[in-house]
């Protein structure tokens, strides 16, 4: 049975749209409770499993204890599933400006960029800043037509007050009606796979190198070397179920039966019909291929940040335990279909001193079995050196103040 027609993703990109989007800039925005509110030994194993990362600085009480850190600690992609709402309450006159912004638009997490100055541990809690840093216009391919880019700003501050991670992401909103009129997308075929070819993804996991307790000297890199290739699919919904084991519902808070029909009650806008002419959650483009049809896909695909994490992880397993992954940055370039298969690939680009930091930059990207870019990214990493030492993270400088002007709610004053 096909999925009941309404027009609930027909939403229109108008001057209106943009400009209530924009009324929202600078506000420090309420969140749901997050997923984890205390780090964990459980909650940092599962969620490093939940995309494929069985490094064990994250996973092994006992190894972790022997290395420099001298217990565990967490993946980086770990600190998105914590940070309690600090957001005083938004007027009324001030939530009516941007009430309905784009509704209905469908959007797409489209680049992610992220600074790690400190170690999240067993322990730790976290609060989270979130607000909208900038609104722009540009054409869309997908779309056919004019896109909006929402541009959005996360810091990330431990029981400590310290600044512990900040994450910058953009959405491009397009319109359904115009994507569908274009097709781009529509006719990518399903991928078929021989046993030769599933035979090298097997061998290339089986291969898959973590270089762990052994330090990744600073004066043993060149630039230009190639980091091992490593491998992700093909993408089954079974992979996209096991992300939100490890990540929670996401921001809209995705959750099951009566506790579904109380966020509906919450968040009505986000509820569509499916084909049973139920309620059912936008989300679930990344599962359902009738829904990702209505919004001008061949089937359903992945999170960005699922990409995100696969980078990061090439990255945690080339630098080693002693070794500290500091920014990392995406662009999702191309949907990633269920069915697809990655290929994780990185190099190194720039070898430099900053400060008391020995630190290397990376070009990452990844392909599909169609040999194209998805997603294109960098890293720097701080390493260990023969001369300078061991790594210093660059979040030891002292408690972080935050740039908010405090008055019956929250607008943040951008630093420069």
């Amino acid at each position: 049975m096909a999925e009941k027609q309404t027009d609930e993703m027909a939403g229109k990109i108008t001057p209106d749209g943009i400009d209530r989007f924009r009324a929202r800039i600078g506000i420090l925005a309420p969140r749901p409770r997050p997923f984890i509110t205390i780090a964990t030994e459980d909650a940092i194993r599962n969620l490093s499993w939940s995309y494929g990362d069985d490094n064990p600085l994250w996973n092994d009480p006992e190894y972790a204890a022997k290395s420099k850190w001298g217990g565990i600690v967490a993946p980086p992609p770990f600190i998105n599933t914590m940070g309690e709402n600090i957001a005083k309450p938004i007027p009324k006159e001030v939530r009516d400006k941007g009430a309905g912004a784009l509704r209905g638009v469908p959007n797409y997490n489209s680049g992610n960029a992220w600074e790690f100055y400190q170690a999240v541990r067993p322990g730790d809690k976290m609060v989270k800043r979130f607000y909208i840093s900038d609104v722009e216009e540009k054409k869309s391919e997908f779309g056919g037509g004019k896109a909006v880019i929402i541009h959005h700003k996360y810091e990330f501050i431990n029981q400590r007050d310290e600044l512990v991670a900040v994450l910058m992401n953009y959405f491009f909103h397009v319109e359904r009606e115009a994507s569908e009129k274009t097709g781009k997308n529509k006719n990518v075929a399903k991928p078929e796979y021989d046993e030769e070819y599933l035979a090298k993804i097997d061998e290339t996991y089986a291969s898959e190198t973590i270089r762990g307790a052994e330090p990744r000297y600073w004066e043993d890199v060149q630039v230009e070397e190639k980091l091992p290739t490593m491998v992700r699919g093909p993408l089954c919904v079974t992979d996209v179920i096991c992300s939100h084991i490890g990540m929670g519902g996401g921001g809209f808070g995705v959750s099951p039966l009566k506790i579904g029909f109380k966020n509906r009650q919450r968040i009505p806008a986000f509820y569509t019909r499916n084909e049973f002419n139920a309620w059912d959650v936008a989300q679930r483009v990344h599962w359902d291929n009738a829904r990702a049809q209505r919004v001008g896909n061949p089937r359903a695909y992945d999170y960005g940040r699922m990409r995100s994490q696969w980078m990061m992880n090439l990255a945690t397993n080339w630098m080693g335990d002693d070794a500290w992954l500091f920014k990392t940055s995406d662009q999702i370039r191309k949907f990633n279909y269920i069915g697809d298969t990655s290929w994780i690939h990185g190099k190194v680009v720039k070898k430099y001193k900053e400060g008391p930091h020995y630190m290397v930059d990376l070009d990452l990207w990844i392909e599909n079995q169609r040999e194209e870019v998805t997603a294109p990214g960098q890293a720097t990493i701080i390493l260990p050196s023969r001369e300078g030492g061991t790594v210093t993270l660059p979040g030891e400088t002292g408690p972080y103040k935050p740039a908010v002007n405090d008055t019956e709610y929250s607008v943040i004053v951008e630093r420069r």
